[in-house]
């Protein structure tokens, strides 16, 4: 009798960690798992989920741990999938390839082969991801993560008419925020309405996406909620457009005092604007009054970039590399770098490279004051990080070293569509240390451009 009570006792636990887990009380969840792990401790099932769940709370190093343990046991096709993610988000692609690859061979589920796609995403393969994508949305239609691993996938290849309608699906999927505005419906594409943007993603990501608001603005009254960081960047280039910089706050009031018709994310433009390359106008549509300076040529340089662990690494390139670019005469270099690196800067110095540092414009909390000393620069040298976006926006030549594994936005092959005067310097294939062929090229180019200059002055 004793017996039969634990076990209900058991099923009940397991039936209320399983129903916190979906609720996405994760720490509560885990707190029942580990409970019944002590009781437990070879349950493949336990271990897994234990593992998976641990694997959401950014825990990597302890999921992988029991992930493994678990597979050891039972080598499920599920199993091995999550193992593969907790690799993925530990930046170990090789790694996740491989127990990825195990867990097709096993009648992937849909859940398998989306996380495939996203795999594919990441280690910049979006082809094979587009074809996993649509094998997991074979098996369910409506499988709103597919549809956004194939959104991703769709925009990096540029496939523009397609990748946009996908990308609403972000909203489903919890990978964009659909902001409440006065509960007015979302826009529709109806012309001569006023309409309520909002922004969305990134420093970068917003300043890119604005590029489509003179679009709108066209046949269309605009009421702009942006970062509030990004809020005097945005009224000196649309004076006309009410703004309001409260896009991270929960509760607003400013919608009352205009009569709305339509709210929309700044990311959906692309769905009404952007549907092929030919679409893309490129020209500059910020502007700021450039900071005094002297005579030489200025080049403002940025070195590390990312949050997402596994993308600091992929979008870095240390400054001590930095010297077929440094070395170039004549220059005055400006650090743009936004992170903490005065120990990267102190380091450069001792090996006799001045770099100046002009942190009160780089690290304001008003974007302007950077957009000042960027418009201030005759060349951007930077990897793909917001300073470029900003650049590109303002119309200042920018030359962006973009890793073999981009982001959508730099894409897989070309220029970067948004803007004309931003140059790619694709890394080629291989591991880290082929960013020293990129920096000779960019410090080559960066000699020649400075010769020109200084032959036409003469």
């Amino acid at each position: 009798m004793h017996e039969v009570k634990g076990a209900l006792e058991g099923k009940a636990m397991f039936e209320e960690a399983n129903r916190l887990n979906l609720e996405g009380k994760l720490d509560e969840a885990a707190n029942l798992y580990d409970a019944m792990l002590t009781q437990n401790p070879d349950n493949a099932g336990l271990l897994a989920t234990m593992g998976t769940v641990l694997m959401k709370l950014g825990k990597t190093g302890l999921a992988i741990a029991l992930l493994h343990r678990a597979a050891q046991k039972t080598p499920a096709s599920d199993i091995l999938s999550n193992l593969g993610l907790a690799y993925k988000y530990s930046g170990q692609h090789e790694k996740a390839l491989e127990y990825m690859n195990l867990a097709l061979k096993d009648n992937p589920s849909a859940e398998t082969l989306n996380s495939y796609a996203g795999l594919h995403i990441c280690v910049g393969t979006p082809e094979i991801s587009l074809k996993y994508a649509d094998k997991a949305l074979e098996q369910r239609p409506e499988y709103e993560m597919a549809h956004w691993n194939k959104a991703m996938s769709l925009l990096e290849l540029g496939r523009w008419d397609q990748a946009w309608d996908e990308h609403e699906h972000g909203f489903a999927a919890h990978m964009r925020i659909r902001r409440n505005i006065d509960d007015k419906p979302y826009w529709d594409g109806t012309e001569g309405k006023t309409i309520a943007v909002y922004g969305e993603q990134g420093l970068g990501d917003e300043i890119m996406f604005a590029s489509m608001l003179t679009d709108l603005m066209a046949k269309n009254n605009v009421i702009l909620e942006c970062h509030p960081r990004l809020k005097t960047l945005f009224e000196k280039a649309f004076p006309e457009v009410p703004i309001y910089g409260t896009r991270d706050q929960k509760e607003i009031t400013w919608h009352n005092g205009h009569e709305i018709d339509y709210s929309v994310s700044i990311g959906s433009l692309g769905k009404w604007y952007r549907r092929s390359r030919e679409s893309f106008p490129g020209t500059p549509y910020l502007t700021a009054d450039a900071l005094p300076r002297g005579d030489k040529f200025r080049v403002g340089i940025s070195w590390t970039g990312g949050r997402k662990p596994g993308r600091v690494v992929v979008r870095s390139i240390p400054l001590s590399w930095w010297g077929p670019i440094l070395d170039t005469p004549d220059v005055e270099f400006v650090s743009l770098q936004y992170t903490d690196c005065e120990s990267d800067l102190q380091m450069m110095t001792a090996q006799g490279y001045d770099i100046k540092v002009m942190d009160e414009y780089v690290k304001a909390d008003d974007y302007y004051e950077t957009a000042k000393l960027v418009a201030s620069c005759d060349l951007v040298i930077s990897i793909a990080t917001s300073v470029y976006h900003l650049a590109g926006a303002l119309g200042v030549p920018a030359w962006v070293m973009t890793p073999n594994k981009p982001a959508w936005r730099e894409q897989v092959q070309g220029g970067m569509p948004f803007y004309r005067s931003v140059r790619m310097y694709r890394q080629p294939q291989g591991d880290k240390s082929t960013w020293l062929p990129v920096l000779q090229r960019v410090g080559l180019d960066l000699r020649e451009l400075v010769g020109q200059r200084e032959r036409m002055v003469a």
